[in-house]
């Protein structure tokens, strides 16, 4: 059937999906060509070119969404983004509807109005509404007019205020105080509003609104650390649902603001604007509806303030000093003085009219000057376990004397320059343990700010609404112990500093259009730029006792008596397993990442229906122009580091410019039907083009493991690679003749899995009998988008790079030079490359997400909600090592039928890659997540307003490290299978609670007396969180494992004769400190080798053990004094306590390997019980050395508002 529409709505509606459709397949078409950095274009006819799939299935999706538009009885749903939405009935005092009332909406802030009318089921909508309060009119001919003087509407939701009329004449007007509803009969959408009132008392311990990402259940995290630099968190602190933490979606006033490379503050994360310049901040953890897409996380949407008709405004002076703080833990009992914090953040906002009820500005600025010493993940703070034995004495460090005091017949060359490195101020490089084997640093960090917020808005008429919003944030940042890149856990030592600018400039234009009070149409155009600029820095050092290899000078790798190529020599690492990490994390690297995007959304209300049509498209660009990369030697041991015996040996050569883009599209049509006046269904479909990033300059290059040649011959073969089409150059020729393949695409990939559909359904039924309970439920697919990062990884491969990893290589060998780039390699027998690869066919990860819940009000201002929320997923991105060599007893190999060390390289599947460092980034990982969610939460009244929130939660995943891990994933160990890593995941919170409050402190109602100025004003609010420890892995080193997975941290442990319940150690965490778990349960493998050596895996669980709780009180203690007799001008003083009571946190022990696997007579510390195979306990496994919650840091503010 066919319903009435008008002929300009479907023109509009037909011109606005053939403009979609046109630009669409314009981009499509260019979408492979090489591009700078400010040219999105180009006319260069040869580059590469996508086939024409995409432009058929998108131009048929929009089609389809078109014809829905016209022929769906439909009512649209009303809120975006950055907007929300009133809905409602109005009724006669009998119950019936009326028809035609009309419903005008005021802004109390701006004056603007809005009208709709009553359907024929007595229904309303008002869509697009800016967040904030309004005035509600309802009147219709014979009843009294009904207005209600404050209506709150929040940022993503449609508020329901149903209105029941009285007979009389219509110029009668009654007053009434009726608010929405709390409890949600429009949506089975899962997440919390947080107002302004929330996000400007809340205690953010870094100002922060990111913070508030982990007040919701069914969210995990750290416990925010008050210490933390700078802006503190990125965006990448927060997996919600079981996903991952890079997999959340982050829009600011309706326009994508997302990581694209997704590496945290080295590529900038999320845009922080200050709370003062925030309206409201909304966060859904999951079951969103159709309109959102890109990633599977949570949906976080915040929208900054616009002016309004009153000027106003306020300035801020926040203030942290080291003289106010409680000393960290492990300094106090290091003997070492508090870590130094200093802090001023200094800002104010002003907004109001520049023509009343017309056009109107907002603007912000923050500025933030600060030392901090106190941070451990952003590098101000390091410590753990130094060799024993070492002091600060020059003359213990002579040859004879640490030949001597540590039992080693003759002392490396290396290793003697290494210990006897000096820097600038004296101090030893590698300094002497400070008490118990152990040692804490601290070293301000300093970090500057400076951030804008420009926002206008213009009324051009009650139907038409321009709003621009700009954001504009500099930062500069040095981390004075980086960690390392390796693997390796080792204490960073002083004198390394690492340097970080980011950059942020965001821009977006919002023009909403109502044709008349059934259809409107908003229109976002956005821009976001983000800037991370890395250096490692590296000291002059000289020499005690030795002049070293080179003399004084900047650290070198000639200095410390190590061969290698101008390209390796100045950025030295030396990293002992257990001991200490030298050379910071060597890592320089600039990132520039743009993002254009456009999205259209068209609201259509009619009948029972709420029907919603949008979509956009956007294009992604990171420019990466330089990239360098240390070249480390890692030691398992100091026992080998003194003996000169290094484990491996890592350097990156190459060219290392790259220029990636992408296009993605959407669209979708979401319904929102109103079956019955208590049943809601929420119907939506949501197609997505997930682009794959292509890369511009033709250096993108993989492997085909599928295409390799098993048994190459000696002489080699290139047969198996891979080069993008726009690759530069000929091909060259392998020994046997093999030519690499030239891929179709720029991204040397099939793009399998761009095209994305994914249907979302789901209700919120009001149950029989009440009308303050809802039970609701859902279940969508989400496709998320892979970030830059696991592409970024694809530098390091041929021909354009190379990820070089030699164990056991000996000094004089360790860093051999390199051939003329590009250069293929050809991989024989006699070859151990290590490449890392991308599988032909890889493709976007999948989750399929369902939920139920129970709303219900316990009173008018306060919502109980108790559900369930599951997720499952698929085609997860996971590293594995792909040339791991097979178990030949149970399946012969290359005539092999046993396992020896010798012939490990037989058994490879394709010989002449290494077995352990040779890995690729493919798509086949899986995950199972479960929780139980249980929130309260309580709307302002009587002075209080409280969200409290309890999670339950288990998560499944089958790659180890998935949700946290940058790559999203580990290095999958044992037999090639996900089955043998499968288990518990090692960032979710089994259990975790939340609760956030603002408490206005009764007064005496006269506030403007002498007792009311004393008394009145005052307000209490805080964060509490209380969660228990992270599932953690035993991890142990083995040189001898029959796979060749061999390395620090590359095996599970061995468990001989132990309950699980026995591997950690009894008692308070604090009286464990140096024995957080129980070495004795651990030993080596099984020997399952031929010649009595190689071993097994080992059989230790994944998350089966659980790491230090964690507890933390944030409080905020608020004095407002008002000037004159109004509210509206006020002086705030603020007394703020992070980790009030000064309760250490403690992080997991840094060592989580128990040791290393050794062979008799080689380098086993005893004789093994067996005579050949033994175990090294590391004396530092399980040594807790740093808290991850800063000690009671007090904050002091004023501000002025008015």
């Amino acid at each position: 059937m066919i319903y009435e529409s008008s002929f300009s709505d479907n023109f509009l509606a037909s011109v606005a999906a053939l403009g979609v459709r046109t630009f669409v397949k314009r981009a499509v078409t260019r979408q492979t060509c090489p591009t700078t950095e400010t040219a999105m274009f180009t006319s260069n006819p040869d580059c590469g070119r996508q086939k024409g799939y995409f432009r058929y299935t998108l131009g048929l999706a929009v089609w389809a969404a078109l014809f829905c538009l016209l022929l769906w009885p439909g009512e649209v749903v009303a809120q975006t983004a950055a907007t929300g939405a009133l809905k409602g009935i109005v009724t006669d005092p009998s119950g019936s509807v009326i028809s035609g009332a009309t419903i005008t909406i005021n802004s109390l802030a701006m004056g603007h109005s809005r009208t709709a009318t009553t359907q024929s089921n007595g229904s309303y909508l008002v869509p697009y509404l800016e967040p904030g309060t309004y005035r509600l009119e309802v009147s219709a001919k014979g009843f009294k007019s009904i207005v209600v003087e404050k209506v709150e509407v929040h940022v993503t939701e449609t508020a329901p205020l149903d209105i029941r009329l009285q007979i009389g004449a219509i110029s009668e007007k009654v007053t009434v105080q009726d608010v929405p509803e709390l409890v949600q009969t429009e949506s089975s959408a899962l997440g919390n509003v947080t107002d302004q009132r929330m996000v400007e008392n809340l205690p953010l311990v870094t100002r922060n609104y990111m913070q508030i990402l982990g007040l919701s259940p069914g969210v995990s995290s750290e416990i925010t650390d008050a210490a933390s630099i700078g802006r503190g968190n990125v965006g990448l602190e927060y997996s919600t649902s079981g996903n991952i933490v890079n997999d959340n979606n982050f829009q600011m006033n309706g326009a994508d603001v997302n990581d694209l490379m997704g590496s945290g503050s080295l590529s900038g994360g999320i845009p922080v604007p200050n709370p003062d310049s925030i309206q409201e901040f909304k966060v859904q953890t999951g079951q969103y509806d159709a309109s959102y897409g890109r990633n599977a996380g949570a949906n976080v949407d915040v929208v900054t303030k616009s002016g309004s008709n009153e000027l106003h405004g306020n300035a801020w002076e926040y203030f942290r000093d080291t003289a106010l703080n409680a000393n960290d833990f492990f300094l106090k009992a290091h003997g070492q003085p508090r870590g130094v914090l200093n802090e001023n953040q200094f800002g104010g906002t002003l907004g109001g009219p520049i023509k009343k009820d017309k056009v109107f500005f907002f603007v912000s600025y923050q500025g933030t000057r600060e030392k901090d010493g106190l941070d451990v993940s952003g590098g101000c703070l390091s410590g753990g376990s130094l060799p024993v034995g070492l002091t600060n004495n020059a003359s213990d460090r002579t040859a004879a004397a640490l030949e001597s005091t540590f039992g080693v017949p003759t002392i490396d060359p290396t290793a003697l320059a290494v210990l006897n490195a000096q820097l600038p101020n004296g101090q030893f490089v590698i300094p002497a343990p400070q008490s118990g084997g152990t040692a804490s640093f601290s070293s301000p960090c300093p970090y500057t700010e400076n951030q804008f917020v420009t926002n206008g808005d213009f009324y051009h008429t009650d139907k038409s609404h321009f709003s621009g919003k700009f954001f504009f944030l500099d930062s500069n940042q040095t981390s004075a112990f980086p960690g390392n890149n390796v693997g390796i856990s080792a204490v960073t030592v002083p004198g390394f500093p690492q340097t970080i600018s980011n950059g942020f400039r965001d821009f977006s234009l919002t023009h909403t259009y109502a044709f008349n009070d059934r259809l409107l149409n908003q229109a976002i155009l956005g821009y976001h730029r983000t800037t991370g600029i890395l250096n490692q820095a590296y000291p002059t050092t000289s020499f005690a006792n030795s002049t070293g290899c080179a003399g004084t000078g900047p650290i070198t790798l000639a200095s410390l008596c190590v061969p290698a190529p101008d390209f390796d020599n100045v950025v030295p690492q030396i990293l002992v397993q257990g001991a200490f990490n030298l050379g910071g994390n060597g890592q320089g690297v600039s990132l520039f990442q743009n993002s254009y995007n456009f999205h259209d959304s068209v609201t259509y209300v009619r009948g029972k229906h709420s029907l919603h049509v949008g979509g956009g498209i956007d294009r992604a660009q990171i420019n990466e122009p330089n990239f360098h990369f240390l070249a480390a030697l890692a030691y398992l041991s100091f026992n080998d580091f003194l003996t000169g015996n290094p484990l491996i040996s890592l350097d990156v050569p190459g060219l290392f410019g790259r220029e990636w883009r992408a296009w993605n599209g959407d669209l979708y049509v979401q319904d929102d039907y109103k079956v019955l006046p208590s049943l809601t269904l929420n119907l939506g479909f949501r197609y997505e083009r997930q682009g794959q990033l292509g890369e511009m300059l033709g250096r993108a290059s993989t492997f085909n493991i599928a295409a390799a040649n098993p048994v190459p011959s000696m002489q080699g073969t290139l047969q198996g690679y891979v080069v993008a089409s726009n690759f530069h150059g000929t091909l060259p020729t392998g020994p046997d003749g093999s030519i690499p393949t030239r891929a179709s695409t720029n991204t040397a990939l099939n793009n399998d899995g761009q095209n994305a559909w994914e249907p979302r359904v789901g209700f919120a039924w009001q149950l029989p009998g009440t009308t303050r309970m809802v039970l609701r439920g859902g279940y969508g697919i989400y496709y998320t988008r892979t970030t830059g990062q696991p592409f970024f990884q694809l530098i390091a491969s041929p021909p354009y790079g190379m990820l070089r990893e030699f164990f056991f290589p000996g000094i004089p060998n360790a860093f051999p030079a390199t051939p003329p780039l590009p250069f293929f390699p050809p991989y024989s027998p006699t070859t151990s490359l290590t490449p890392t690869i991308f599988p032909p066919n890889f493709r976007p990860p999948i989750i399929q997400q369902y939920s139920m819940d129970v709303q219900t009000a316990v009173s008018r201002d306060t919502v109980l909600d108790i559900g369930y929320h599951g997720s499952r997923g698929s085609k997860l991105v996971q590293v594995r090592a792909f040339d791991q060599a097979v178990d030949a007893t149970v399946t012969p190999i290359n005539g092999q039928n046993n396992n020896t060390l010798a012939n490990l390289t037989l058994r490879q599947p394709i010989q002449g890659f290494n077995s352990a460092a040779a890995s690729t980034v493919e798509s086949a990982g899986a995950s199972w997540y479960n929780a139980l969610g249980v929130s309260v939460n309580h709307r302002f009244s009587h002075g209080l307003q409280f969200l409290a929130s309890y999670t339950w939660a288990s998560a499944l995943e089958s790659s180890p490290g998935y949700v946290n891990g940058i790559l999203d994933g580990g290095t999958l160990q044992g037999n090639q299978t996900n089955r043998s890593n499968y288990g518990f995941d090692s960032f979710i919170r089994p259990q975790r609670f939340v609760i956030s409050y603002v408490y206005d402190l009764p007064s005496p109602a006269n506030h403007f007396s002498a007792l009311g100025r004393v008394l009145s004003g005052w307000s209490l609010a805080g964060v509490t969180t209380f969660q228990n420890g992270q599932k953690l892995t035993i991890l142990e080193s083995n040189e001898l494992n029959a796979f060749g997975i061999i390395g620090a941290d590359q095996d599970r442990a061995q468990v001989a004769n132990c309950a699980i319940s026995q591997l950690v150690t009894k008692g308070s965490v604090n009286s464990r400190l140096n024995g957080y778990f129980n070495g004795s349960c651990f030993t080596a493998p099984p020997i399952i080798g031929a010649d009595g050596a190689a071993t097994a895996f080992g059989n230790g669980g994944i998350g089966n053990v659980k790491g230090p709780a964690q507890q933390d009180f944030d409080i905020s203690i608020v004095k407002k004094i008002p000037f004159g007799h109004t509210d509206t001008r006020s002086l705030e003083f603020r007394a703020e306590f992070f980790n009030a009571f000064n309760t250490p946190s403690f992080a997991l022990p840094p060592i989580l390997d128990a040791g290393s696997v050794c062979l008799a007579g080689v380098d086993c510390l005893s004789p093994p019980a067996n005579g050949v195979v033994g175990f090294n306990p590391d004396p530092a496994f399980g040594v807790i050395s740093s808290t991850t919650v800063a000690p009671r840091i007090i904050q002091f503010a004023l501000k002025l508002s008015f």
